[in-house]
């Protein structure tokens, strides 16, 4: 396993736990403007919060997945013992998305035994 991806892994998990705090810093902002009628730019705070939010549940999100996903298979664990399943609408997200990004940190933190690596290989042992 590889001690790279687990340090990735907890400052994933940390960023999201940040963003949620600043995420709630704003709405607090947004609603103590509404309540005592401050004259405020309430559209730039709202679009900040949805920014930051979005990029903590699409981007972070992801990335800590195909994290997990990576170090699950650099330690050589079954895919189904670590994602039970997955929902169908979400499919194409995980094969565009997931897929690429575990390969390259398979590739990267692999050690060089996985250089020849290739996404069919993620696929497979995926079972898609």
């Amino acid at each position: 396993m590889s001690i790279e991806l687990k340090i990735k892994s907890k400052h994933l998990a940390l960023e999201a736990q940040v963003i949620r705090f600043e995420e709630h810093k704003l709405r607090n902002r947004i609603n103590y403007a509404i309540k005592k009628n401050v004259q405020v730019d309430i559209d730039s705070i709202k679009y900040t919060w949805h920014s930051i939010n979005e990029h903590r549940r699409w981007d972070v999100r992801n990335e800590n997945r195909a994290t997990f996903l990576a170090r699950a298979y650099l330690a050589g664990l079954d895919y189904k013992t670590v994602e039970v399943k997955r929902k169908p609408e979400n499919e194409y997200k995980f094969v565009a998305h997931i897929i690429p990004r575990v390969l390259a940190m398979v590739i990267k933190y692999g050690n060089g035994k996985n250089s020849a690596l290739t996404r069919d290989d993620i696929k497979e042992w995926a079972k898609l």
